[in-house]
């Protein structure tokens, strides 16, 4: 079933963050059709096995606080984003000899490895120790690297 999955979301180009960036520049939903079709194709199969849960309350390794849970997902949106797309596109060009991809996945396991090395991962009890320090030097560094490397700024310092 894998190799199934692997094989339709590497013939589709199956990216969330090139659908949304489609959808809002040039207005096309072809990729975001294939997003959609993934969230509904979960939204039934949670429903039919019963695992349907619409809050954070009682999510496996899930905490509540809406803050640290909201700013974790907007600095993964945005080194997402800064990186070129979404770790599933980057596994699936990763695959086909893309090694800048490959170095992608590679740093996503060595960032994993910290984060559960040095207190920065969350739990059921809350945000680990380092883990809103680590979302905000996150959000600074993904700004300063996606400001300075902006058309906007090049032109600043040459103008």
């Amino acid at each position: 079933m894998a190799i199934v999955i692997g094989f339709l979301a590497q013939r589709t180009r199956f990216c969330t963050v090139a659908a949304f960036r489609d959808f809002i520049i040039i207005k096309d939903t072809h990729l975001l059709s294939g997003v959609i079709s993934l969230l509904l194709a979960a939204f039934i199969s949670n429903l039919i096995l019963g695992q349907f849960n619409f809050s954070l309350q009682g999510q496996p390794i899930a905490h509540t606080n809406q803050l640290w849970n909201f700013g974790g997902m907007v600095l993964a949106g945005l080194a997402f984003t800064l990186a070129g797309g979404c770790p599933g596109r980057q596994l699936f060009l990763s695959g086909e000899g893309d090694t800048d991809a490959a170095l992608f996945i590679l740093g996503m396991l060595v960032g994993a490895g910290f984060a559960h090395n040095f207190e920065t991962v969350s739990s059921t009890s809350g945000p680990g120790r380092w883990g809103p320090a680590s979302v905000i030097i996150g959000l600074i560094i993904c700004m300063v690297i996606g400001f300075s490397m902006s058309d906007l700024w090049k032109k600043k310092k040459e103008g």
